[in-house]
């Protein structure tokens, strides 16, 4: 798999943690409720993914690390309603750090790849490539995902099949959606491909445990002082910067805002894709499927491995 760039890394202990004063510490550090040793860059991942979306139902899924491959990630099929026709699969595999562009050429270089190796071994047959182009979701609230799209024509079991994948690098992931039918109803994947997308991003959720390939930093202020650019709620927008102000009703005082930054912390590191801190993942029921991934301590790595 993908590996990570060389970021120095610390172990997420709060006594092992950058800690340092604008003038000068107001007092000695506290712990931090939640952080923990880590194996490795990502120990976990959970993948949690609705059993209904918007207008489909989930109808099977599977973890390829059952069959000791770590490496491929997990895969979901789903029913869109009223459109039986199409299969609708989704594929979660790591993929590392990476700019959006440089990430995006690599997963589609995998999915041809993918394809050319299933055409080797006569899966396909008679392969036609449409032309890649550009692809942006849009998501609830008005947000936007840039991924790439690819249609690709094939004989598979006697059938002449069309597919429409559309790729997607999210949360140290890459996402790709495949929605296959017959060529006689080409059309139709066009016409669910918008809505199931958008509702599918929206709707899985990817968090990872471990380094993260990062430090934390602790700021402790000085009285009086005005927080750093990019601290005005005492958290970075990433999550891995962290400022303490002094607190002048003592030791409990402290330890509440210490509680009440680091959860706001956490929370943003989840949604970046990968937290160093405490993270309890939900359990599986009636509205979900969660799927776990466990690596070991070398498999992310420290360095990015090169395109």
């Amino acid at each position: 798999m993908s590996r990570w760039k060389a970021i120095p890394v610390v172990l997420c202990l709060w006594a092992g943690m950058n800690i340092h004063a604008q003038d000068a510490p107001v007092g000695p550090p506290l712990a931090l409720p939640g952080p923990g040793e880590h194996r490795g860059v990502v120990d976990d991942t959970w993948i949690v993914a609705p059993k209904r979306l918007g207008d489909a139902t989930l109808a099977a899924v599977k973890n390829y690390a059952d069959e000791g491959d770590i490496a491929a990630g997990v895969s979901l099929r789903y029913r869109i309603d009223n459109a039986e026709w199409i299969i609708a699969d989704v594929f979660i595999y790591p993929a590392g750090e990476g700019d959006n562009t440089t990430m995006l050429r690599r997963a589609m270089d995998d999915f041809r790849e993918s394809v050319s190796f299933a055409e080797r071994q006569q899966i396909y047959r008679n392969v036609w490539w449409g032309d890649e182009s550009p692809y942006v979701a849009t998501l609830s609230g008005g947000r936007k995902i840039e991924g790439r799209f690819l249609p690709i024509v094939f004989d598979a079991q006697q059938d002449m099949l069309t597919s429409r994948a559309y790729l997607f690098y999210r949360k140290l992931y890459f996402v790709k959606i495949r929605l296959s039918t017959t060529v006689d109803a080409v059309d139709s994947l066009a016409e669910n491909a918008d809505g199931f997308i958008a509702s599918l991003l929206d709707g899985i959720d990817i968090v990872s445990t471990g380094t993260c390939g990062k430090k934390m930093d602790i700021v402790l202020s000085a009285p009086g002082q005005s927080p750093p650019a990019g601290l005005k709620d005492g958290v970075s927008a990433d999550g891995y910067r962290l400022l303490l102000a002094p607190d002048g009703s003592g030791t409990t005082g402290r330890a509440a805002q210490m509680a009440k930054t680091a959860a706001l912390a956490a929370k943003r590191q989840q949604a970046n894709g990968c937290t160093a801190l405490e993270y309890t993942p939900p359990l599986e029921d009636d509205t979900r499927a969660v799927l776990h991934l466990s690596f070991g301590p070398d498999d992310w790595g420290t360095s990015q491995k090169k395109p």
